[in-house]
């Protein structure tokens, strides 16, 4: 009797320790799990955070206090030689001063920016992209006679894309050099692709070529998608990054000749046999010694409905020393023009730096005069014997004849 009442308590003994047990050990997994979780969480907090945080540096909606942060960012970072510094005296240009949102200026000389506004802010490059497409063209390209036939296929997505066009037609054989000037003097997509294919023969790769090069130049803020400048979000670039590239270009002299041209005639060929007439979209909108002391000698502008208009240009002074900026993201297609005049009037101080923009309306459209003509071509004259020109539209886009439509991207 007293034997099994001990076996039963001996059983009774073991079945409360194994509950016992299996508690602990269930509290045990448990508490380990919560751990594990919450540690997760906290790495991926972390590296949302981290994401944020990149981002916000290039991706920002510029304003003063933002353009001032990353400013004192970029100077912490261990950059390349080629990327500029900022001067001790660099002038901060604001929404009052200037209508781009982007902006920096750069001694050549001394590699120093010298007039900024959301220099390290991440924008898109618009047709500037084009500069870079330039120089690797010219870099790969090993007879400039040789020549290139357009097709229809290469034609017909950019007609879709409302890309600005140099005006090439199907089946018509150009030479490599008038694909050049096709590419940069009226921003033509046609030429560009007729170029990379050429070199590449997909754009994918000749992109690779864009991307290797921006990281041999120093460009750490840049990268391409596409080598027209079509709008795609991960194709961006800062207005430092692309002081570089300009400076870059103009060094070749082949670039240089090509974004220093005001107009240019293609060679004859079936489909033209008077040639076309290119004319830089830059250099219709100013002679380039607009501000005293210092003249543009080459530019290259670029537009889309996201980048608006930009302007990369490059400019000597009397002195010889030489300048480059880049605008962008203005208004309409003067702004940037006159901004890189009171820009480069910094240098000089023959041109007036604006103090008032921030109180003035912008619109949206810019106003195109042409000639008026009688019914035998002949001008017509007023009572005085001046020109009588009219209003032939408003439009965000100029182009090598009157006037594109807005949605045309440079």
């Amino acid at each position: 009797m007293n034997y099994n009442k001990r076996k039963s308590e001996k059983f009774k003994l073991i079945f409360i320790l194994a509950i016992i047990f299996i508690l602990v050990v269930s509290i045990f997994i448990t508490v380990s799990l919560v751990i594990s979780n919450k540690s997760d969480w906290k790495k991926s907090s972390t590296s949302a955070s981290t994401d944020i945080s990149n981002d916000s540096v290039f991706v920002r909606e510029p304003s003063e206090s933002s353009t001032e942060s990353s400013t004192e960012s970029a100077k912490k970072e261990e950059l390349s030689e080629n990327y500029p510094t900022f001067a001790e005296n660099a002038i901060k240009l604001g929404k009052s001063n200037i209508y781009s949102d982007y902006a920096a200026l750069v001694d050549v000389e001394t590699n120093e920016i010298i007039a900024y506004r959301g220099a390290e802010l991440k924008m898109s490059p618009a047709s500037i992209t084009k500069v870079m497409t330039l120089l690797v063209a010219v870099e790969n390209i090993k007879d400039f006679n040789a020549t290139y036939t357009i097709t229809y296929d290469m034609i017909s997505p950019l007609i879709e894309q409302e890309a600005a066009r140099a005006g090439f037609e199907d089946q018509e054989t150009v030479t490599i050099t008038d694909l050049l000037y096709g590419m940069i003097l009226p921003s033509g997509a046609d030429a560009t692709i007729a170029l990379v294919e050429y070199i590449s023969k997909t754009e994918e790769k000749f992109v690779v070529l864009m991307n290797e090069k921006a990281q041999e130049l120093g460009m750490t803020h840049t990268h391409f998608t596409n080598a027209t400048g079509l709008y795609n979000e991960k194709h961006y670039s800062t207005a430092a990054d692309l002081t570089i590239l300009m400076r870059e270009a103009m060094n070749n002299d082949i670039c240089r000749k090509i974004l220093s041209t005001v107009e240019y005639n293609t060679t004859s060929t079936q489909q033209h046999p008077g040639g076309i007439l290119l004319q830089s979209t830059a250099f219709s909108r100013m002679y380039g010694s607009e501000v005293k002391g210092i003249e543009i000698i080459g530019a290259k502008t670029g537009f889309h409905d996201q980048a608006r208009q930009c302007l990369a240009s490059y400019a000597k002074a009397i002195d010889g020393k030489e300048y480059v900026l880049i605008t962008g993201h203005a208004p309409i297609d003067m702004d940037t023009i006159w901004d890189a005049f009171a820009i480069y009037g910094t240098i000089t101080g023959t041109y007036d730096m604006p103090d008032d923009l921030d109180t003035k309306t912008t619109t949206a459209t810019s106003e195109i005069y042409v000639i008026v003509t009688d019914e035998n071509g002949a001008l017509v004259t007023d009572e005085n014997g001046d020109i009588v020109t009219e209003l032939a539209v408003s439009s965000n886009e100029t182009t090598t004849e009157t006037v594109s439509d807005t949605s045309d991207q440079e």
